[in-house]
């Protein structure tokens, strides 16, 4: 009885611990784009709960993580505007999405 018990309780919150906090994207990622290659347009500031948090930008064409988001724009479901080229080279915690460097954006 106590082992059935143990396995039931093991069942039922393993995957709400797991599952806690997480936030899945509608958005598939976007395709990687080249250092010299832009993406300009509207997006939408989101945030993940993944390696300690995350943001990206959802777009038309997919989803990019951007570098060094200011922090003023780190408001999930945040519409904006936003010009970016791809950052091939460079690394993130998250690696949830292309990255991607900002040249401007701006709340819409």
């Amino acid at each position: 009885m106590k082992s059935t018990f143990v396995c039931l309780v093991a069942v039922l919150l393993v995957p709400s611990v797991f599952g806690c906090g997480t936030k899945e994207l509608a958005t598939p990622s976007g395709p990687p784009l080249a250092a010299n290659q832009v993406l300009a347009g509207n997006a939408t500031v989101r945030y993940v709960d993944l390696e300690g948090g995350c943001w990206a930008l959802e777009t038309s064409v997919g989803r990019y993580e951007p570098i060094g988001l200011p922090q003023e724009f780190r408001k999930d479901g945040l519409a904006v505007y936003a010009v970016a080229h791809g950052a091939p080279n460079a690394v993130s915690v998250c690696q949830m999405a292309p990255l991607v460097t900002l040249d401007t954006i701006r709340a819409r």
